[in-house]
């Protein structure tokens, strides 16, 4: 492995996987996730410009040798389909344990400006690990100290909670379903965890604790030049007081013949869109807005849950941040959702 500039960014990306028997079903999705994930880290350390190393860890009643380790990223090959054989158990805390311990002996990696990703992707809970059973916990939290390390982890629904318990940030830790649509949604999941990652290097940071959470503190400005202003299409009202959108709605249009002339004589659930403050679900039929709070331009469209960083396809659970000059809206299909005080409603002509 090449040496580095001290002043550069470092990353040391690993995958974890499983590929115990009951991952065969999902054989061929596993391994085309694997290589669009290989082709996204690649394209992200090209662009951003972050030097990235790669090592891929397989286990299943063991923990096989890893088939690469801190390999530049540009050098590793795709996954074959021979080379992934589903079969035994599921060893997860020895696979973890053994890709921590052999990632902190790499090269550099001691350096301040070195960062390292895991991510574990998992269909089972453990149930034949050996060596890590006790010392994983205290493993985990020894290298999360440093600051510079990040572990992001895929699990079956339902077993979330026994990944935070070893001290796993909620952010770091998603469930997805064994199924080809499952595959799908994780796909999504990663790729937008993984430019979550790789913008967060570039700002400064050394790991995250929100990979699977979108946090908007970073909206990409200039993504926004690929929205459609759609500012025209929407009336703006600010929140007198916290009630529901039905209520809000009808008060105003209510209050004003010219209002009700254009928009009807009571609110209709899917035309309002309210001002993102408390972290939530967003589902992916919801539409997005965008608002620049100087000019109040609203901007929309297909292609902003991907300036957002937010996967499509998937429920995503949003963690509201500094938008810096902007807000974000959401769509509401309900009747009674509380509305703030203080902040503002689209409502869609």
């Amino acid at each position: 492995m090449a040496e580095s500039k001290s002043d550069s960014l470092v990353n040391h990306i690993c995958f974890v996987v499983d590929r115990s028997g009951s991952m065969s079903s999902i054989k061929p999705q596993v391994v085309r996730v694997f290589n669009e994930q290989l082709k996204t880290v690649q394209r992200n350390a090209k662009s951003a410009g972050q030097e990235t190393f790669f090592s891929t860890f397989m286990f299943h009643s063991k923990v096989d040798a890893p088939r690469h380790f801190a390999a530049p990223v540009a050098r590793v090959p795709k996954l074959a389909a021979k080379d992934f054989k589903p079969t035994g158990l599921t060893a997860l805390q020895d696979a973890v344990g053994t890709a921590i311990t052999r990632l902190q002996k790499a090269k550099g990696a001691k350096d301040k400006n070195t960062s390292f990703l895991l991510i574990v992707i998992t269909d089972g809970a453990e149930n034949n690990s050996r060596h890590y059973k006790t010392k994983l916990k205290g493993l985990i939290q020894q290298v999360q100290k440093t600051g510079r390390w990040s572990l992001a982890f895929l699990v079956p629904p339902g077993n979330e909670r026994s990944l935070t318990r070893f001290g796993i940030p909620k952010g770091n830790v998603t469930s997805w379903d064994a199924t080809v649509k499952g595959t799908k949604v994780m796909d999504e999941k990663l790729s937008a965890g993984l430019s979550t990652f790789y913008k967060a290097r570039a700002s400064g940071q050394k790991s995250v604790n929100a990979f699977f959470t979108t946090d908007m503190t970073k909206v990409d400005i200039k993504s926004l030049t690929g929205l459609k202003n759609v500012s025209k299409g929407f009336s703006q009202w600010t929140v007198d007081k916290e009630r529901s959108i039905r209520e809000f709605v009808n008060g105003k249009l209510q209050a004003s013949p010219a209002l009700r002339k254009k928009l009807g004589n009571e609110y209709k659930p899917g035309k309002g869109f309210y001002e993102l403050t408390k972290p939530e679900t967003i589902q992916p039929r919801k539409n997005l807005a965008i608002m620049d709070k100087a000019t109040k331009a609203i901007f929309g469209g297909d292609h902003a849950r991907k300036v957002l960083g937010m996967p499509g396809g998937a429920n995503v659970r949003v963690k509201p941040g500094n938008h810096l000059n902007y807000a974000i809206f959401v769509e509401s299909t309900s009747t009674n959702r509380k509305l703030v005080r203080g902040t503002t409603l689209l409502y869609q002509h």
